[in-house]
């Protein structure tokens, strides 16, 4: 039974996520009833060879997972789900992480005082600049490739030969997939990096000619950020080693959240703005300015706030499944087979 469950794996893996549970939800009854149906002509179960006959006349996994997609016209269905995916891969490769690489090197540049005065406006806009074109040129020319594929007959090639035992190996429901753990490691190294070269007490921020000053408070979130970042940081590290949640994992993951909450609640609302002027402004204005970003930080704090709520929220629902898991069927991290 294990061959069907990997093959429903796959197929899953194609689908949209708004549908996948009910999609699977009807094929795996199907699937069965099939094997049910034929055993019951046998007299016998069915060995793992005729299983793997069964699923292979059903068809490759891509392949029934495109009959429930919806027709499309320049990639039609039989591409498009292998279209959307390689456009990710080209996404990451072409845009994301140039652009995280660009930016490390922009903070140690500006570090060793190799970057000139001018803020980070222009060499960042660069940056987004370059990466934007590469970007649009390999969408482009994974477009033009799968329309050519599509309009041409080897594209059935692609499906034909396919082998049941060559599935990929069932995932835990309780692992955590490595890549996203790799991408938060990523992303926090970002993080960390531009927090301490960039933001470090005492503040004061350059945009072009403009200029923001910020109070002594924020020293307090300087120190509140590294360390719940940091923190967060070694978490995902231990969960790239050991890709399962724990208790303890879940737990920490959860305080951690709420103090980020609470940090971020508390720096909404602290008026960190204590200047902002530019070449030729009068003190009129630039107090003006100043209230008034004051007043704007305290009008988003609403919706920024109730996105963290609902991180946090995530974070209960994974420490109550954690602990109904261990509670109900005595899973073991020390047996887990990664």
């Amino acid at each position: 039974m294990e061959l069907i469950e990997r093959y429903l794996q796959a197929v899953k893996f194609w689908l949209p996520k708004k549908q996948q549970d009910d999609i699977i939800a009807e094929l795996s009854e199907d699937l069965r009833a099939q094997l049910e149906e034929r055993e019951a002509e046998l007299a016998r179960h069915l060995t793992e060879p005729e299983i793997e006959d069964l699923l292979r006349r059903r068809g490759s996994p891509a392949r029934v997972a495109l009959g429930y997609l919806p027709q499309r016209s320049l990639i039609g269905p039989v591409l498009f789900p292998i279209y959307i995916f390689v456009l990710k891969i080209v996404t990451l490769v072409s845009f994301l992480l140039p652009l995280a690489v660009g930016l490390i090197a922009g903070m140690i540049s500006r570090a060793a005082g190799h970057m000139p005065g001018t803020g980070w406006t222009p060499p960042f806009a660069a940056l987004i600049k370059s990466d934007w074109n590469s970007w649009l040129g390999g969408m482009a020319t994974v477009t033009l490739v799968f329309a050519i594929i599509e309009r041409m007959s080897a594209k059935e090639k692609l499906f034909a030969n396919w082998n049941p035992r060559k599935l990929p190996p069932l995932r835990s429901a309780h692992t955590i997939p490595r890549f996203n753990s790799i991408f938060a490691i990523s992303g926090l190294a970002c993080l960390l990096i531009f927090w301490v070269l960039e933001m470090a007490p005492p503040l004061a921020l350059r945009l072009g000619n403009f200029h923001i000053v910020m109070t002594p408070e924020w020293t307090f979130v300087f120190w509140a950020v590294l360390t719940l970042s940091s923190s967060t940081f070694v978490l995902e590290i231990i969960n790239l080693l050991r890709p399962w949640w724990t208790m303890q994992r879940a737990g920490a993951r959860l305080i951690l959240d709420l103090g980020g909450f609470a940090v971020f609640c508390w720096s909404m609302q602290a008026h960190f703005v204590a200047r902002a002027f530019w070449p030729g402004a009068t003190t009129d204005k630039t107090a003006f300015v100043a209230a008034a970003l004051n007043v704007w930080l305290a009008r988003v704090f609403p919706w920024a706030a109730a996105v963290k709520f609902i991180v946090v929220l995530f974070d209960v629902r994974r420490l109550l499944r954690v602990r109904n898991r261990d509670m109900q069927t005595g899973w073991n991290p020390a047996r887990n087979p990664l």
